[in-house]
């Protein structure tokens, strides 16, 4: 498949109270343990401080990311592509469009990944992000999370961009 093609065909746009079905079986679909519920997506659409993001192709759903803002920090709590829709470039699309976004508001951007979940660590190093620390027995599981950080400064000013 053209994934450049592809591209050019998703809409990304806000959550709406239709899409969560959706987006809760691409979450349960990724995340085995530690999964949202319905009613979690739901309050999301309640929160000043969250952004929602939906990514469809042709009207379908194919993932999704919630990001918190508070202050100048943003922390993505949950970020997800539907399985059959991985390795066409979509998550790094995705990931692009929310730094895209939030840029202008915070100073740094922060999500917590299993350090078994090399697929995703690989597309968070390539966007820039790097890792804090281990949060030890992170998930309800036992396993470990890294917390990652990308920081959004200014190189040439030494300022928030």
């Amino acid at each position: 498949m053209d994934s450049d093609r592809e591209l050019q065909q998703v809409n990304i746009r806000s959550l709406r109270k239709e899409d969560i079905q959706a987006v809760y079986l691409i979450n349960k679909e990724n995340f085995t343990t530690d999964a949202w519920t319905i009613e979690g997506f739901e309050r999301e659409l309640h929160l000043k401080h969250s952004r929602s993001y939906v990514m469809e192709i042709d009207g379908q759903i194919v993932g999704y990311a919630i990001v918190w803002t508070i202050y100048d920090e943003a922390n993505i709590m949950t970020f997800a592509i539907k399985k059959e829709f991985w390795g066409r470039g979509l998550g790094k699309y995705l990931l692009s469009k929310i730094i895209q976004d939030i840029k202008p508001a915070v100073s740094r951007i922060l999500l917590d990944v299993r350090v078994s979940n090399i697929r995703a660590i690989n597309l968070y190093k390539r966007a820039g992000f790097k890792v804090l620390n281990v949060r030890y027995k992170y998930y309800s599981d036992g396993e470990n999370a890294y917390q990652m950080c990308l920081e959004l400064k200014d190189e040439d000013k030494g300022t928030k961009a």
